[in-house]
């Protein structure tokens, strides 16, 4: 580290002496007579302490072995840039989500999801070709965002996909087909139904996203709202570990005509 990093790094470190004593039933008040405060420098002049190092060193050794952990292998590279309105990453992304929470949510109200909706920034990190480890899922998902299941109902639901329209963007999207004519939707289709305004609809997504993260505030104040205990990052790890070689590709959920 360069020594504009070290002053940046620099810390006050307050040391306050407060002892409490107890003596049988004998009941005694202490004061604190001292405080002393001492400016400490971090940088590499500083000692290492080889007693804590020597004492966290088996646990470092057990995280590397678990970040860097297999789960899958991927035969060519996922990105979130390798589409118009779609891509690998954010195909994968909607459908592992989808189908790791259905299940959680039947459990709940006996229904399925009828489509996933996400953000085109909340897909933080490509997935490069070859193995998947624990690691690169954790640099796609960093945050502990958990998924929700919104009733939304038509016109709030028209509403997100003219958000989609606007953004023009490959937002992450799944069990629902957009059909553009130009940059304007021509035909939704949702479950492999034309879309209903007269409807409600159950539509997965993060708690961030549900309280308005993104601008994405039809998801505000829904019909009703199912939180499902369930990160999005466990989700992804829960598939992933399952699999052998992942299989996606740009498929037809997005039409351009």
């Amino acid at each position: 580290m360069n020594a504009n990093l070290y002053k940046i790094m620099r810390y006050r470190l307050f040391i306050f002496g407060i002892f409490v004593i107890l003596v049988s039933c004998k009941k005694t008040d202490y004061k604190v007579k001292t405080i002393r405060a001492e400016l400490i420098e971090i940088n590499d002049q500083l000692p290492a302490d080889s007693s804590v190092v020597k004492l966290f060193e088996p646990y470092k050794k057990k995280m590397e072995d678990k970040i860097n952990e297999v789960l899958a292998y991927t035969p060519i590279t996922l990105k979130r840039t390798d589409g118009s309105l779609q891509s690998t990453l954010g195909n994968i992304y909607a459908d592992v989500c989808r189908i790791k929470a259905d299940p959680k949510f039947k459990e709940l109200i006996d229904k399925d999801i009828d489509m996933a909706f996400f953000n085109y920034g909340g897909v933080r990190q490509s997935i490069p070709k070859g193995n998947v480890s624990v690691s690169d899922i954790f640099k796609l998902m960093p945050f502990e965002n958990k998924l929700v299941v919104v009733e939304l109902n038509g016109e709030k639901t028209r509403e997100l996909f003219k958000y989609f329209e606007e953004k023009n963007q490959a937002h992450p999207l799944s069990g629902a087909q957009v059909i553009f004519k130009g940059k304007k939707i021509k035909k939704i289709r949702i479950n492999n139904k034309d879309f209903d305004i007269s409807r409600n609809y159950y539509v997965l997504t993060s708690d961030y996203l549900q309280h308005g993260g993104d601008h994405m505030d039809f998801f505000k104040d829904p019909v009703k709202l199912y939180p499902l205990d369930y990160k999005v990052r466990d989700a992804l790890l829960d598939y992933f570990k399952d699999q052998d070689t992942i299989k996606i590709q740009l498929d037809k959920r997005v039409i351009i005509e």
